[in-house]
């Protein structure tokens, strides 16, 4: 992609995540097996040919840092451009559709101000989508838009958390409205923007620095031109372990596998060397995604297992995530749970959520 920058925020929380976000930023919790939800965007950008990333931190930031490094997995350990980690500030946003701190980008205008690029692409990392941007870049450039913002047309827009965008026929931007019902364009907490526009509005805005984005860009709807552009692929959205939930089950389905680990667009994350997982005479294993280094003696159903899990004869688990180095003895059983990295569950223990509220294990805890 020519002439244009990336930005992605991470410092943003909401209360629903509990245990799952306690020691750590939405972007970096883990996923699909492998992965860090900051790797879809980020992964998004480099395929695109965005060779400039920033990310914006949250104050607790060291696993960006551990997982991201300098970048060298998106081939962004570069001598022009590369990987630059920019601090956020102390208290990020709290509500679920605030993604875009206002006084995050005055805080990093030098990133911005500085660039030889006339267009910045901003991106939240709450989405999970494989997307080449140039697609939205070449319709902005193309609309003489000074802001696109990205959706998705859903059917049932009661069912998700807003923001929602309503449009004209032409795809221009008449409101962001917090909820809708039926049909709706679903932002995407994406966006593109000139530069010179943004650096405006961080000048206009400067003494209001509380604010998000896209507040901003509802005060300004008529005094610039803001366009939009649809995106027709999978789009999963984490705001809540139920979400999460949803959205790693998602994954036991081909199509949606397929289209998100497309091998021509390939999601990109640190590299971790594991053997093939073992599975061992009695065990018994239905619509499951379970990755490399594991070791498998029980029962485990429409479940996502991370590297290097054991499940020990007897141990059943059904509709569950168990993230990394996860042990569940044998005897134990999980229904619709989500288990962080480095839990162990005792032998015979029963342990079940539902499937609107899966109960959620810390990260090392000894059930």
């Amino acid at each position: 992609m020519n002439n244009a920058l990336g930005l992605i925020t991470t410092n943003y929380t909401n209360q629903n995540f509990g245990k799952l976000a306690q020691s750590r930023p939405i972007a970096t919790i883990p996923f699909g097996g492998r992965y860090r939800l900051v790797d879809f965007p980020l992964s998004n950008m480099v395929h695109s040919g965005i060779r400039s990333v920033g990310i914006t931190t949250a104050h607790y930031y060291r696993s960006i840092i551990d997982h991201l490094g300098a970048g060298k997995e998106w081939s962004l350990n570069r001598k022009n451009g590369g990987l630059f980690i920019l601090p956020g500030s102390n208290y990020g946003m709290k509500r679920f559709e605030g993604k875009f701190l206002l006084r995050d980008f005055i805080n990093n205008r030098p990133y911005l101000s500085r660039a030889t690029e006339d267009l910045v692409i901003v991106s939240a990392s709450n989405k999970i989508f494989n997307m080449d941007f140039n697609e939205l870049v070449e319709h902005h450039r193309q609309s003489g838009a000074q802001i696109t913002l990205l959706y998705k047309e859903i059917p049932d827009a009661h069912m998700k958390r807003g923001p929602f965008l309503e449009l004209t026929q032409e795809g221009n931007l008449v409101s962001i409205e917090r909820e809708s019902k039926g049909h709706a364009a679903w932002f995407m907490d994406c966006f593109a923007i000139n530069i010179c526009d943004l650096l405006s509005l961080l000048d206009w805005y400067e003494t209001m620095d509380y604010m998000d984005m896209t507040d901003i860009f509802m005060e300004n709807i008529t005094r610039m031109r803001i366009s939009s552009y649809p995106f027709s692929g999978y789009v999963g959205t984490v705001d809540s372990p139920y979400d999460y939930m949803q959205c790693s089950l998602d994954l036991l389905k081909p199509e949606i596998r397929n289209e998100l680990f497309n091998s021509d667009k390939k999601i990109f994350t640190k590299v971790q060397d594991a053997p093939p997982t073992k599975y061992l005479a009695g065990c018994h294993v239905s619509n499951s995604f379970i990755s490399s280094g594991s070791i498998i003696e029980g029962t485990v159903e429409n479940s996502l297992l991370f590297r290097n899990i054991r499940v020990e004869k007897g141990a059943v688990l059904k509709n569950c995530v168990i993230m990394q180095r996860g042990r569940i003895a044998s005897g134990a059983s999980l229904e619709n749970v989500i288990c962080d990295k480095f839990v162990s569950i005792s032998e015979n223990a029963r342990l079940s959520g539902n499937r609107y509220k899966p109960l959620v294990i810390g990260k090392g805890e000894a059930l």
